[in-house]
């Protein structure tokens, strides 16, 4: 059975029903696991308390929507994820090494790495999932070849 881990911007994608995520997801067999982790909804549930601007009814109906689709099965980062995550950032490192001695986060930063795309890829390098995202992860897809990603938008 295929499954597939949600980044954060196609959970929301599929909350607002876009139609390119509904019609990838309607061709989808029914058995098909679409799965977000905690890092995802921990990234949606930051954005909803940091973000003033925009509908808090439309923010709201985003999280009954995800608190009901993705809440029960949500994946979370355990012991084994962080040997997947370890590996993820020893090979960013190895690819890419500081030129001088530096904080891991700063270098990080410097290469245009989210912290939080490391754990996503860790948890679906670990279940076995491909990752569905629109973010460019290019220095953690150079690196870690055994994650298919997929974008739907």
């Amino acid at each position: 059975m295929v499954g597939y881990l949600l980044d954060t911007n196609h959970v929301g994608a599929l909350s607002r029903q876009d139609p390119k995520v509904m019609q990838k997801v309607n061709s989808l067999p029914a058995d098909t696991q679409l799965r977000a982790c905690t890092i995802t909804l921990g990234e949606i549930e930051a954005g909803n308390r940091i973000t003033q601007t925009t509908n808090s009814q439309q923010r709201n109906e985003v999280t009954v929507f995800v608190n009901a689709k993705f809440l029960p099965n949500a994946l979370p980062i355990s012991v084994s994820t962080g040997a997947y995550y370890a590996e993820v950032i020893g090979r960013i490192w190895q690819r890419h090494p500081p030129t001088k001695r530096t904080r891991t986060e700063f270098h990080l930063v410097e290469l245009g790495v989210d912290i939080n795309d490391v754990w996503i890829v860790a948890v679906a390098w670990e279940h076995g999932l491909i990752l569905v995202t629109s973010d460019q992860m290019t220095c953690i897809r150079e690196v870690v070849t055994e994650v298919e990603v997929q974008c739907w938008l």
